[in-house]
């Protein structure tokens, strides 16, 4: 789709509106309304996998959509994290790793684009990191009392996924780019 009048497509609408559901995500939270919290994550989560199915059913994929589905993904997330560190503040070394995690992303996949021309769906290994992660922060939010074993359990294997996500795509945007440049070899 690259017709302007698609950024308003359904799926980025849908992205938009889990991109507001995180103030009120919070403000639950905060003010000890975690079950309605849990349930504002749930939409949230559950909104993510529609605005994809949607999208790619009804071939109304963005470049747009490419960039403010992950968006919405990763402050969501980030919200949660630091939502929990209330009571565990272990989770704050999490919300830092995914904060450095992004940041290495976009700067590579925005020099990948820069040089391809394009804008890079999400792999597999993004969407099982999301999924791991998200799962994770639903069920802290979930039991807020859980114990410090299981969040520190959690936090690991949040982290492991984190990074190895984070060296999967580091090596696709490498292979992109050098598929890109004539007269490179792309390395198998």
């Amino acid at each position: 789709m690259k017709d302007r009048s698609q950024i308003w497509s359904i799926p980025n609408l849908i992205s938009l509106f889990r991109l507001l559901l995180i103030p009120l995500l919070v403000a639950l939270y905060w003010k000890g309304r975690t079950l309605a919290a849990l349930i504002v994550f749930g939409v949230s989560a559950a909104s993510d996998i529609l605005d994809g199915q949607i999208a790619r059913r009804f071939d109304m994929v963005t470049d747009l959509g490419k960039m403010l589905d992950p968006l919405a993904d990763k402050l969501t997330q980030g919200a949660a994290a630091i939502c929990v560190a209330r009571n565990h503040p272990q989770l704050f070394l999490l919300f830092g790793l995914m904060a450095v995690k992004e940041l290495t992303q976009a700067y590579i996949g925005a020099r990948s684009m820069k040089q391809t021309g394009q804008a890079f769906s999400a792999r597999w290994y993004g969407k099982a990191c999301t999924v791991i992660t998200t799962t994770c922060l639903m069920i802290m939010f979930a039991f807020p009392k859980i114990p410090e074993s299981w969040i520190n359990g959690m936090l690991i294997l949040c982290a492991i996924v984190m990074l190895v996500t984070l060296a999967l795509y580091a090596n696709y945007f490498i292979k992109s780019r050098a598929a890109a440049v004539p007269g490179k070899e792309q390395a198998s």
